[in-house]
């Protein structure tokens, strides 16, 4: 295993977040955090401080992801699991809530997602985000 691929592990088993959602907080590419996390492409050492204060990875289990050690052996992780979710979470909140809060249709884009059932919800949401990356496209031309 390499760092990558114990951060791809941890972005799962811990942090419960997708691959494009870590590549968004990191600021790189979808397909260059998918290349780091299958160890095609080194993790940049620049990162490493950034990946640790974004999701508050506590030291041990940090270095264990550097030196290759099993993450599961390092510490149980329920407790720390909640912790690095919930800072994570709380750090979201304080960036994006007065987005939410400021923007009525975005409230309503909420309101009328959470009043989906679970697959129609990830169907408009799919749908939403590859309308944006439409959207993206065409306006970087």
């Amino acid at each position: 295993m390499s760092f990558g691929t114990q951060l791809r592990e941890y972005r799962d088993e811990y942090l419960h977040i997708s691959q494009k959602q870590m590549a968004e907080d990191l600021g790189v590419d979808g397909a260059t955090m998918s290349r780091y996390e299958s160890s095609e492409r080194a993790f940049p050492i620049y990162l490493v401080p950034i990946i640790k204060k974004i999701y508050n990875i506590p030291d041990d289990v940090l270095l264990a992801m550097i030196l290759d050690k099993p993450l599961k052996t390092v510490r149980p992780f329920s407790n720390q699991t909640l912790d690095s979710s919930a800072t994570y979470e709380k750090g979201f909140l304080t960036q994006y809530g007065s987005l939410i809060e400021n923007e009525p249709l975005l409230k309503e884009f909420i309101l009328r997602a959470n009043s989906l059932d679970y697959e129609n919800r990830q169907l408009l949401l799919s749908g939403m985000l590859n309308f944006m990356q439409l959207f993206e496209n065409q306006t970087d031309k």
